[in-house]
């Protein structure tokens, strides 16, 4: 059976609200597709004012298939303390570990992640504005993750990243307001979820990648499809 990717990204007043993505069987495409449009119209940010819905055939050949990290949860009980507890791990990866850290909460309204080159803290993207988008992925089946679905999409997209050699780590806040857990994420420590990572109503978010010399990185966030786990 074909396999087509399903993308979805919603905007208001040119200002990116939220996106989505799945790669799936020909016959989910249509319930797909009227999923997340409904998500996108009812996204705690508020209702957008465009959402695009993209589907495209993928070569089945071309999957490159990788495990799910695995997942552990830290205590943290203020931003301070989730910022020593993030600077401590990135230590083991980057002595830019505060640099990294700055640019996780500083650089706002970008559509994609952040680049920082682990041996001089400098971005590498090629655009700052729009960053790096990591797309063309999906689960072959739901993680264990208690139903919690941002949680689930969270590690399929920390999962494929990490499965890339020029990653030494990621670092995730979400920019919703309500929701104030982020993530730490190496292949080596797996997905660690870390509460508290910004204060409750803020809107403060971003992605960062610290890595080696990128090489294909880039070809392979955004182009390579990538099912995690088993299908």
């Amino acid at each position: 059976m074909s396999l087509f990717s399903v993308k979805m990204r919603s905007s208001r007043g040119g200002v990116h609200v939220s996106g989505a993505e799945r790669i799936v069987d020909a016959d989910r495409v249509g319930g797909v597709c009227d999923a997340m449009t409904r998500r996108a119209l009812s996204h705690p940010k508020g209702q957008p004012d465009e959402i695009h819905v993209t589907v495209a055939a993928v070569d089945e050949e071309a999957i490159v298939r990788v495990p799910f990290l695995p997942v552990t949860e830290l205590e943290c009980a203020s931003p301070a303390e989730a910022r020593e507890l993030v600077v401590g791990m990135l230590e083991d990866h980057t002595v830019h570990a505060e640099r990294a850290w700055q640019l996780l909460t500083e650089v706002r309204d970008m559509r994609g992640a952040v680049l920082m080159g682990a041996a001089t803290g400098a971005r590498l993207e090629a655009d700052h504005k729009r960053g790096v988008r990591v797309t063309n992925m999906d689960a072959a089946a739901p993680p264990d993750t208690d139903g919690k679905a941002r949680v689930s999409e969270a590690l399929v997209l920390a999962s494929k990243v990490a499965h890339h050699p020029a990653v030494l780590a990621e670092v995730c806040i979400s920019d919703d307001p309500d929701y104030t857990t982020g993530y730490l994420a190496t292949s080596g420590r797996g997905y660690v979820r870390i509460p508290n990572m910004k204060p409750a109503g803020s809107p403060i978010g971003g992605r960062v990648f610290v890595v080696a010399e990128p090489g294909d990185l880039v070809e392979y966030l955004e182009h390579t499809p990538v099912v995690v786990g088993q299908r």
